[in-house]
């Protein structure tokens, strides 16, 4: 069981699902997961995780939102394709920085595109 003090706050949770939706953007897949609340998926996801998880998707989840803030912005204050930038230029950042952000990719991939409709649309396990 999750400590609940390791449980995303409402306001990460949010910048979470900002985050993930600059990642696996609305129309992915012929739009299979463009009903799905991302933000909510990956709360969930850290329920029965780790501790140490939890604590670097949450790393991750700041890292990327207060990475405009030398410019005077936040994550949430940009158009997507300056998120996107933002995602690009971390992506090639320090060791630390790539790993978090890749862990937190590769999290909002699982929980968005793990999902049987998307799986569907692409074919896999044999699912129409």
């Amino acid at each position: 069981m999750l400590d609940p003090a390791m449980r995303l706050f409402a306001f990460e949770r949010r910048w979470a699902g900002a985050i993930a939706r600059s990642l696996v953007p609305a129309g992915t897949l012929g739009g299979t997961t463009d009903g799905l609340d991302a933000g909510a998926l990956l709360a969930d996801d850290c329920v029965g995780a780790p501790w140490h998880s939890v604590l670097l998707l949450r790393m991750a989840i700041w890292m990327v939102w207060l990475a405009p803030l030398r410019r005077g912005r936040l994550f949430g204050g940009l158009d997507e394709p300056a998120r996107v930038a933002v995602l690009e230029r971390l992506l090639h950042g320090p060791y630390v920085v790539r790993s978090a952000l890749l862990y937190f990719k590769l999290t909002s991939l699982s929980v968005l595109l793990g999902r049987e409709p998307a799986l569907a649309r692409i074919g896999a396990y044999g699912l129409r």
